[in-house]
């Protein structure tokens, strides 16, 4: 057999072998090192190179690691993942977690097992003062679980699932923590987006890349019309898992059969709906395959930005081509999914970090404050999305953050996204009270909006799902307004999406487009997406309203400061005050001139003004 060639560049935790079936990824080991923070938060200190000396069952193997990432010096350490690129299979070697908050969770180490799933695993969990632990929900209600006829086919699918590598790292986790704590505080924002469902049929390259680049250029166009650093997050990597009002489905002869609830449960066929415990097997690998795919064209496309050269500004955006467009950092995508299988995503954490995604979120029928899913979530580090409908009220949307937090009343900032799905016709009437309750709880969330799940329609004879995209993005632009009226920030949006020119959205954004037929590249698993040009249409005009808007608001904000500066010039003349170019407005000065400064609602925290004598 010829001996598959790698590529030369790193491509991810998960990669092929010749010796294994397809689309199993070769065993390869993955050691994270954790080490002080020597200080400083300089982008100098985030990436560190690394080489171990580990040994190998055969024989003493030097592997060559690359740094991943990350540094936070806030919680006192950095954090250093290292893929090693050896073919050779490898023992654990020893693990060492330092921190300088004696407060502050162990991380965990990784696990290695073969492909023949032997290896054994060790915990290294801190004692849970809280009584928390991956299986503590197992003692709570759980809403949309799976019955499994074999408890112990699904008991060794979930031990060897706890010795999987991590599909993702604590090192991501963390960065991904810190993505959303800077939207939840205005300074970014987030667009996640993909399948309703993913289906094992789509682990495909072509499918992948145009999920990916849907993505990317979404975030491209926020970018430039926000100017605020964009982060992706992708529906994608193990979002195989749907809940379903019934789990039961009634055939045309009056029988009934299991629900379709996603590949990772069970299949589409009437002879697959028995669920079956191995499809968690499948999709741990077919989210390996499609990180390794992901991590491939990141590399690719970062590259191809690296060499391009600068266009300069033009159409929509000359009006502002005398405003210097910052640059930002090469972008990556997060993967994400609901986190409604709990056997799967419970075997895949390690210590406080659930492995099996970057981001988790807890869906509108299993977010009972009781329930196994909120007892799961509230224990990890990973950061929690919550999906709120109309029907959410204000004092139940409080209790939950205050459930999912480690002290009631009080989260990081980022830690919990609010994700919205009103409805368009329900946002005036319903988001004001949720925002209001929030502020005044002390908890900082992220706000997003989802403006796919709350207005889904039944469409023809044949009562096909569909949405209305115009009416989506209304929802989306009436859930800005209402943020910004409040003084609330809306930091992301939430899309159910595919790179593919699927049919399954009705009224087009564009103008001068006819009805479409919804029997014509109909594809979706589960519920209604937005095409890609629907999706790109989509961002480009909520991202032209919100731009449009800010715009209106810096003129604004221009017209008053320039009255602050004239009365001020005019102030200090009357004294007879020496006028220096930079002339600070303290708040003594303030207090001298409290009737001339009020009509002009001067506020003491404005920056240094400049003088015109």
């Amino acid at each position: 057999m010829a001996k598959t060639t790698r590529p030369s560049e790193d491509i991810g935790d998960l990669a092929y072998s010749s010796n294994l079936p397809a689309p199993l990824p070769r065993h390869l080991s993955q050691n994270h090192l954790y080490r002080r923070s020597a200080g400083g938060s300089d982008t100098a200190t985030r990436r560190q190179a690394c080489t171990e000396t580990m040994t190998g069952t055969e024989q003493n193997v030097v592997v060559d690691v690359t740094t991943h990432k990350s540094t936070h010096p806030s919680k006192g350490f950095i954090l250093t993942t290292q893929r090693a690129l050896s073919t050779k299979r490898l023992q654990p070697s020893n693990y060492h977690i330092s921190s300088k908050n004696t407060h502050q969770e162990k991380t965990p180490v990784d696990y290695f097992q073969d492909h023949k799933m032997a290896a054994t695993t060790e915990s290294m969990h801190d004692d849970k003062p809280d009584g928390w632990s991956p299986r503590s929900w197992q003692s709570k209600p759980v809403q949309q679980g799976v019955d499994y006829r074999d408890k112990n086919a699904l008991e060794k699918v979930c031990r060897n699932l706890e010795a999987m590598p991590p599909l993702v790292s604590p090192a991501q986790i963390e960065e991904a923590r810190e993505a959303f704590a800077s939207a939840a505080k205005g300074e970014r924002f987030i667009i996640q987006g993909g399948d309703c469902a993913e289906s094992f049929e789509d682990v495909r390259l072509d499918i992948i890349n145009s999920k990916t680049s849907l993505l990317l250029e979404q975030a491209d166009f926020i970018e430039s019309k926000l100017m605020l650093p964009v982060t992706c997050v992708g529906r994608i990597a193990g979002q195989y898992a749907k809940p379903r009002s019934n789990p039961k489905e009634t055939l045309s002869d009056g029988s009934t059969v299991n629900a379709f609830r996603g590949h990772i449960i069970n299949g589409t066929e009437l002879d697959q709906r028995s669920p079956d415990p191995n499809r968690l097997l499948h999709g741990y690998f077919y989210s390996a395959v499609t990180l390794n795919a992901i991590s491939v064209i990141e590399s690719q496309n970062n590259s191809a930005e690296a060499t391009r050269p600068a266009t300069p500004v033009n159409g929509s955006l000359a009006r502002e081509d005398s405003i210097a467009k910052p640059t930002f950092a090469p972008r990556e995508i997060l993967t994400s999914h609901e986190a409604l299988l709990l056997p799967y995503d419970s075997s895949l954490t390690r210590g406080r970090y659930c492995t099996s995604a970057a981001f988790l979120w807890v869906g509108e029928r299993t977010r009972q404050l009781n329930g196994a899913h909120v007892e799961f979530l509230r224990g990890i580090r990973n950061p929690i999305g919550i999906k709120l409908s109309a029907k959410a009220s204000p004092n139940e949307v409080v209790a939950l953050l205050d459930a999912l937090s480690p002290i009631a009343g009080s989260s990081e900032p980022g830690k919990f996204t609010l994700i919205t799905r009103l409805g368009a016709s329900n946002v005036q009437s319903a988001l004001p009270a949720l925002i209001n309750a929030v502020q005044a709880s002390g908890h900082q969330p992220l706000w997003m909006s989802d403006p796919c799940h709350g207005n889904t329609a039944i469409a023809g004879a044949e009562k096909i799902k569909t949405r209305c995209a115009t009416t989506m993005l209304d929802e989306a632009l009436q859930t800005w307004d209402v943020h910004r009226a409040h003084g609330s920030y809306l930091g992301g949006l939430h899309l159910e999406q595919t790179g593919e020119g699927v049919i399954e959205c009705v009224e087009h954004i564009a103008v001068g487009t006819g009805d479409l037929s919804l029997g014509v590249n109909y594809r979706t698993l589960c519920d209604p997406r937005l095409s890609r040009e629907q999706a790109l249409l989509f961002v480009e005009r909520f991202a032209e309203y919100v731009h449009e808007a800010g715009l209106g608001e810096r003129a604004h904000g221009e017209i008053v400061e320039e009255k602050i500066v004239e009365k001020t010039v005019e102030l200090l003349n009357e004294k007879q005050a020496a006028i220096e170019s930079v002339v600070v407005l303290d708040d003594e000065f303030v207090a001298d001139h409290p009737e001339e400064l009020a009509a002009f609602a001067y506020q003491p925290a404005l920056p240094l003004l400049p003088l015109v004598a």
